[in-house]
């Protein structure tokens, strides 16, 4: 992977980009300093900097959950450099971007993609009209209505907060008698006002099409396909996300990636849109209208040249007003995160020299809570395709696994 050398103040074009929150430094760190090669970023996050440092020109700290209190730190930046373009990754702010977006008229999605994208079964109402298969979420703004959901959906389900305010908050609903907690949970973790989801619980292979502009629309990058950690139960957390250039279910994820995003009326700029692909057909779960995840990015790069990073850094800069460049077959690649209950110790680095040359490990220097586990590194796998990517990702994390056991 290359990594672009940070940015200098003697070449930066006009204006800064701003960016809001990150995540652990073996997961994001690629992403920013890629961010900060095209142009002097901005940074408001929850906490004061810290390896983000070396990438910026200026950081404030702000809830990103305020949006109105990021907005007043992101004047403060205005105040002495023109702000080009704001940035995020988390869905949960995306109302603090769409606010400073508005106030400084940034480019971006329109006010109604996002809208239409951040409460679910907002997405489900604008899907079905436009004869979008979708996941049939059904709204829920008390538990009496949950009741009534779940008994039309039927159990296994999921239980989601409308509008997630945090990461990781669906829970697996089993039976009745889990509802109320689920109910509950997901009640706590939801935007004020607006409720919780009931969601069947579909079966089929869980896929992510990432698309990205073009002068003809939006077009599909890549297909990522996610695997879940049983220890999470009932939380839903990503094991393994595998990415393959020659994906064999790309025509089929394409047609409704796309149908979706005219559904919501999406054009500009990167977007993900998740689901499950079952007996039927493709069913959609959600759309963002932005990245959620730089180290998925990460993998499409390698996978098929393409770097979304940059051009999400572009698009909401106003650069970009259609990207041309056609994905490369590279071959697949995957991440397989290291992650278990509270007080799981970092991987020692004497497992670095057991691994093979196709694999790489990244232990983080602390935990990083994920719903109820604690994540404490990621392996990295390349292959040829999708098989030989998965069976490469289960011999390395055999051999992590003997690491450890003689350590």
């Amino acid at each position: 992977m290359n990594i672009h050398a940070p940015h200098r103040e003697d070449s930066s074009p006009p204006g800064a980009l701003l960016v809001l929150g990150s995540g652990p430094q073996a997961e994001w760190e690629p992403a920013m300093q890629r961010l900060a090669a095209d142009g002097p970023l901005l940074f408001i996050d929850d906490r004061h900097p810290s390896w983000q440092r070396p990438h910026l020109a200026d950081a404030r700290t702000a809830s990103l959950l305020e949006p109105r209190h990021v907005a007043q730190e992101t004047r403060k930046f205005g105040a002495d450099r023109r702000i080009a373009g704001v940035l995020h990754f988390h869905p949960a702010h995306t109302r603090a971007a769409a606010l400073i977006r508005q106030e400084f008229g940034l480019a971006g999605p329109s006010a109604a993609a996002v809208e239409a994208s951040t409460l679910r079964h907002r997405t489900a109402e604008l899907l079905a009209r436009a004869g979008v298969e979708h996941s049939g979420t059904i709204h829920a703004d008390h538990y009496d209505q949950a009741v009534e959901a779940a008994h039309h959906v039927g159990f296994p389900l999921l239980c989601k907060p409308a509008s997630p305010r945090k990461r990781y908050a669906a829970r697996h609903v089993a039976g009745l008698p889990q509802l109320a907690e689920a109910f509950s949970a997901a009640t706590a973790a939801t935007w004020p006002g607006t409720g919780t989801v009931i969601e069947p619980l579909l079966e089929g292979i869980e896929a992510t099409a990432y698309t990205t502009s073009s002068t003809s629309g939006p077009r599909l990058v890549a297909v990522s396909h996610a695997t879940f950690d049983l220890q999470a139960e009932p939380a839903v957390i990503p094991l393994e996300v595998v990415v393959d250039a020659g994906d064999v279910c790309a025509p089929a994820v394409e047609d409704v990636a796309l149908r979706a995003l005219a559904a919501l009326g999406h054009d500009v700029g990167p977007a993900q849109i998740r689901m499950r692909i079952t007996a039927t057909g493709p069913r959609v779960i959600s759309v963002a209208t932005h990245l959620t995840d730089p180290l998925a990015c990460m993998l499409i790069e390698q996978a098929t040249g393409i770097d979304l990073i940059a051009e999400a850094g572009a698009c909401a800069r106003g650069q970009t007003a259609g990207n041309e460049t056609e994905p490369v077959r590279l071959g697949a690649t995957a991440v397989r995160f290291l992650q278990g209950p509270p007080g799981l110790k970092p991987s020692g680095t004497a497992a670095l020299a057991s691994l093979t040359p196709y694999a790489t490990l990244h232990p983080y220097a602390a935990a990083h809570h994920v719903g109820p586990l604690h994540r404490n590194g990621h392996l990295m796998v390349s292959g040829v395709d999708f098989p030989q990517c998965v069976a490469r990702l289960r011999t390395a994390v055999g051999q992590l696994r003997t690491e450890r056991l003689s350590a």
